[in-house]
């Protein structure tokens, strides 16, 4: 029996793939380990859980970031997710890199949450970007209030 796509409660869940609650209960959890249960709600609202056929995407990724710190939101162009470590430092060298003028403005608000000067200069460097780092930095020091940066890495 094929189990349809869409939203449910636990008990249309169960009532529309004839289950029993407890084996309903069963059943979306077997599904949610593999990644095609998506749960919302909960509390004192009843919890929803969105079935899909295809895995729901696990990860953060560039867009995630900017999204996150950035007051003007970006649409994402292109799905990108990132496995392991990826933060702010990655998400500078990734938004110059997609170099369109709507993501470096709002690239260049990540430059507060850098936490990691020396990660950001090594990532620059392995990506030949370090001049372009330099100059955004410098333009979102003119237009908006940035952190300073480290005065070693601004020769």
């Amino acid at each position: 029996m094929a189990i349809l796509e869409g939203k449910y409660t636990l008990e249309t869940f169960a009532r529309k793939n004839h289950f029993t609650r407890g084996y309903a209960v069963k059943k979306l959890c077997l599904m949610r380990k593999k990644g095609l249960v998506e749960e919302s709600g909960g509390g004192r609202q009843k919890k929803i859980y969105t079935i899909s056929k295809v895995p729901f995407r696990k990860g953060i990724g560039f867009y995630d970031i900017v999204n996150r710190y950035a007051p003007d939101k970006l649409v994402p162009k292109f799905d990108h997710i990132a496995y392991g470590k990826y933060g702010v430092e990655h998400a500078i060298i990734d938004g110059i890199r997609i170099g369109d003028v709507r993501t470096l403005e709002a690239t260049m608000h990540l430059f507060n949450h850098v936490k990691d000067w020396k990660g950001l200069f090594e990532l620059a460097r392995k990506d030949n970007a370090v001049d372009e780092v330099k100059k955004l930095y410098s333009k979102a020091r003119e237009s908006i209030r940035v952190r300073k940066m480290p005065e070693r890495y601004l020769r």
